[in-house]
């Protein structure tokens, strides 16, 4: 009753859970199908605008740096540093350069370094005396000349412990030849603000990397600390590639923290930076969330009514029912005395009725069954001992015979005890049934197969063979064990006598052949081929007597 009451519960919870879940599964992944999207276009249409403000900077940039490569100041101190081998000369030219660099420096906030170089790469001037190593393009004299311009990438500055762009323009004499080149860097810091815009832009924010993947800015003014191992982010430039096709879960670092995000890469050409729009993953999925923890409030809800109505219904079926449990248990046990009231005119009502009728029907059936189950009972098995016996002998008949030696052949197989196999026939029976009739042979056969029973134990197994032959089974028996059995069994029959048609009493003998089970003895036929060997043996030396084919040896027992 317990599991129809389960399975009226179960049922009840599956119809509650399949349609829900599976309504509320398809509506959160339409769900999250759009966010993904909406996601995908804002945190695209972020870098976008990103891209745009920094390439805008960078041509702002570009435009001062042009504008101070025209200095006369400028012109004129590299001309004549480039130019004059006089010591007081170029010493003095390069402190105006110097001077007229530091003022520069102190006017634009977002200059940190101002170097002028020769065609070379050389250091003419700056207005710094330590400098970070930089390795200029070598071919900057020929961009400049189609470009106007060389930007190098940005990237974490250690000197000044904060991201710098560094922008080379050409420094022109007044025929228009290169006399060196002006390299500004600039504190890319000074554009975080710009990154996005708190109104017109989408949420979010914007980390500036470089191209190795290290983070230099974010559009929040949060600077990740110059230690490389703190500022490098987690994935290699392979999964940045994969970031800019679709929107994954990021851990930005924050500090001794991290932040998980989804984020979007773009990668901007000039200057050659990844700029990564992300968003905090709490804040994206704030609103699912609470849907979702809703959605199960409210399925919990239904799913919890649910059992208890299932429960009730259950409940008004199991009671019945664990009535008619009860009684038939008791039929079960013998009693037939069980007679059920039921005031119900439903399906649990006519069941009982039919139930007290079973029950009137076995009571008066009981008698008639047991005595019928009684006499096939001593049927059955008189049928079993017919099937494996001989009729006139009692002993087994020769199909029950080859099951037995079947089963030796296995167990030898498997355990390697060996068992002896002895074939008896009665010496001159023909003649004998001839002269003393059929009913005389059959005593004689009656007696032997007695004697022979009297003379085995109770582990072993007698057979009749054919008319006159019987084959004994000696389990975990040798050959010199056998022998010394067939003698007893060749000694127990001498005592049989009869009358001749001389009138002489003589004496019943047996020819026996023994074998040992040996590793040839694959199969009942090859058994039963040597041990009728033995017996042939046996017969040819005269009859009377034993003669057992031993393992690897021949001997003849008289």
């Amino acid at each position: 009753m317990k599991s129809i009451r389960n399975k009226i519960i179960l049922f009840s919870i599956l119809a509650t859970l399949i349609p829900s879940i599976g309504l509320g599964v398809l509506s959160f992944q339409q769900n999250e199908t759009m966010i993904k999207e909406n996601l995908t276009r804002e945190l695209r249409a972020l870098t976008n605008y990103a891209d745009r403000e920094l390439e805008l900077w960078i041509k702002e940039q570009i435009y001062t740096v042009r504008e101070l490569s025209h200095s006369k100041i400028l012109t004129d101190g590299i001309s004549l540093l480039t130019s004059s081998s006089l010591k007081n000369v170029i010493a003095r030219q390069k402190n105006l350069v110097e001077n007229y660099f530091k003022s520069v420096s102190n006017r634009l906030d977002t200059v940190l370094e101002l170097i002028a170089i020769d065609t070379n790469g050389q250091i003419l001037a700056s207005n710094v005396d330590l400098h970070e190593p930089k390795s200029f393009p070598e071919n900057w004299t020929e961009t400049t000349t189609v470009q106007g311009n060389v930007v190098i990438p940005p990237h974490w500055n250690e000197r000044f412990a904060t991201s710098t762009v560094s922008i080379l323009v050409p420094i022109l004499s007044v025929d228009d030849y290169i006399l060196g080149a002006l390299v500004v860097t600039f504190d890319l810091h000074s554009i975080h603000s710009s990154l996005k815009d708190p109104i017109k832009s989408p949420l979010g924010e914007v980390l500036l990397l470089d191209n190795e993947g290290r983070i230099m800015l974010s559009s929040d003014g949060r600077i990740l600390p110059g230690n490389q191992e703190n500022i490098t982010l987690s994935f290699a430039i392979e999964d940045l590639e994969e970031l800019q096709h679709n929107p994954k879960e990021l851990d930005i670092p924050q500090g001794l923290e991290t932040e998980k995000v989804i984020g979007l890469a773009y990668t901007s050409k000039n200057p050659p930076v990844t700029i990564i729009a992300h968003r905090s993953y709490d804040s994206i999925y704030a609103a699912w969330i609470q849907q979702r923890d809703l959605f199960i409030g409210l399925v919990g809800a239904a799913l919890f009514i649910t059992v208890i109505i299932a429960f009730q219904m259950g409940h008004a079926i199991v009671v019945p029912l664990q009535k008619l449990i009860s009684a038939t248990e008791d039929i079960v046990k013998g009693n037939f005395q069980v007679q059920l009231k039921t005031s119900q005119r439903n399906e649990l009502g006519q069941l009982t009725h039919m139930f007290n009728q079973m029950a009137d029907k076995l009571q008066q059936n009981l008698a008639e069954i047991t005595t019928t189950s009684l006499a096939m009972q001593e049927k059955n098995k008189l049928l079993e001992t017919l099937s494996v016996t001989d009729s006139l002998t009692g002993l087994f008949n020769r199909n029950k015979l080859n099951a037995i030696i079947n089963d030796q052949l296995a167990r030898f197989s498997r355990n390697n005890r060996p068992f002896a196999v002895l074939m008896i026939d009665i010496d001159h029976f023909k003649t004998l049934n001839d002269t003393l009739g059929h009913i005389a042979g059959d005593e004689i056969i009656l007696s032997v197969a007695e004697k022979i029973l009297h003379c085995i134990r109770s582990v072993d197994f007698a057979a009749r063979y054919g008319g006159d032959e019987f084959v004994i089974i000696l389990s975990e028996t040798t050959a010199d064990e056998a022998v010394k059995t067939a003698e007893r069994i060749r000694s127990h029959v001498a005592n049989i006598h009869y009358n001749s048609t001389d009138q002489l009493a003589r004496v019943v003998t047996l020819s026996i052949g023994i074998i040992q089970s040996e590793a040839e003895d694959t199969s009942l036929t090859h058994l039963l081929s040597r041990v009728d060997s033995a017996l042939y043996q046996a017969k040819h030396a005269g009859r009377n007597q034993t003669y057992c084919i031993r393992p690897k040896l021949l001997t003849v027992n008289g």
